[in-house]
């Protein structure tokens, strides 16, 4: 065997290197670099998400839709629904206790929109607000 010289063996080693490398390249439609990529930034999208809608938009959406039906339900079972004066007593009684137990539901339902809604729609105006999207 020739010897070879430090260039001839650099030269060999390059060629051998550069037949390999097709071999060895990433797939990019079969890996899941594309997920790799987008996971940081919906992951904090979700978590904005919910924390927005955890914290402000769920409590209070569901904390006034509770308050209406509380006060319906128990103007309701004084007689009347749309009634004044059942309506007066049903605030006190079944829109306060509507208030507090939509306003703590909120919190769980809001946060698991914002959340939900901010992996798919990264900080997207529907992922900080309770309404389902058109």
């Amino acid at each position: 065997m020739s010897k070879l010289t430090v260039m001839q063996k650099v030269l060999v080693t390059l060629a051998l290197a550069s037949s390999v490398a097709p071999a060895l390249a990433l797939d990019y439609e079969a890996k899941p670099i594309n997920w790799c990529v987008k996971a940081p930034i919906r992951l904090v999208g979700g978590v904005s998400g919910a924390v927005v809608n955890g914290a402000f938009c769920g409590p209070v959406d569901d904390g006034y839709h509770w308050f209406l039906k509380g006060t319906k339900h128990v103007a309701g079972k004084f007689g009347d629904e749309k009634g004044a004066g059942q309506i007066a007593a049903g605030v006190p009684t079944g829109g306060s206790v509507g208030l507090v137990l939509g306003g703590g539901y909120g919190v769980l339902d809001g946060a698991i929109h914002g959340f939900k809604t901010g992996w798919s729609k990264p900080f997207s105006r529907w992922s900080y607000i309770t309404m389902e999207e058109k």
